[in-house]
């Protein structure tokens, strides 16, 4: 083979490897081609005040939610705006306060609660407390499109649909979609305590530990896994 041919024969060679560098690897990674996204909205919740500016008893389940929530997924700090004649109200100051003191009891920081009060004579007329604050929330694709061939694979790539109900899982177990973006910092456990975590599951034994007070984390707008 003389140099001319071998020259084009390593000229083919190089040219192929490079196409081969520029395939799209979503047509292989099913986290490419189904990416979880995680976003901010806005959880909110809206309390009638009950006579006398208390809590009522029958949002208690609702506040409850509200404030698990707040634990798991916050993105800032809880805003509280009670409708009030003015900010000396005293039926509006009551229902802050009883307000305040049920999101505390269940967990949420005193310093976590922005409170304010809404003097416009539209909140001033029913009182209420309108109760918000961001959240992360994850997002996945919708599943079930079938748009090729699945046993038609020349070049080894997935079909369109592989992979996506493991995303959409994962999406809808994961505890704090923030997660998926940023993992939190370690809490300095010792190794040891999860060996002996690991040695209780093993055998079946309670693997319980102490709660730890969830860390406010800044707002974040996007992101994805």
């Amino acid at each position: 083979m003389n140099r001319h041919l071998i020259a084009a024969f390593l000229s083919l060679l190089v040219g192929a490897t490079l196409s081969a560098c520029e395939a799209n690897m979503a047509d292989y990674d099913y986290s490419l081609k189904h990416p979880i996204k995680v976003e901010t909205r806005t959880a909110l919740l809206i309390l009638e005040p009950a006579p006398g500016g208390k809590v009522n008893t029958a949002n208690l389940p609702a506040i409850e939610e509200f404030a698990s929530d707040f634990g798991k997924k916050a993105a800032g700090l809880i805003n509280v705006q009670i409708g009030a004649n003015s900010a000396n109200d005293p039926l509006a100051q009551s229902f802050a306060s009883d307000v305040t003191q049920v999101l505390t009891s269940r967990g949420v920081p005193p310093q976590a609660i922005q409170l304010t009060y809404a003097t416009d004579p539209n909140s001033a007329k029913y009182g209420r407390a309108v109760m918000q604050f961001p959240i992360y929330v994850a997002l996945a694709d919708e599943c079930g499109t079938w748009k090729d061939r699945p046993e038609f694979t020349p070049v080894n790539e997935t079909t369109y649909n592989f992979g996506c109900a493991t995303q959409r899982n994962i999406a809808a177990m994961v505890v704090n979609p923030r997660d998926l973006v940023d993992a939190e910092a370690s809490t300095g456990r010792l190794a040891a305590r999860g060996d002996n975590v690991v040695g209780k599951y093993i055998v079946g034994g309670k693997i319980g530990a102490s709660s730890e007070t969830p860390a406010i984390s800044p707002m974040t707008t996007t992101g994805g896994l």
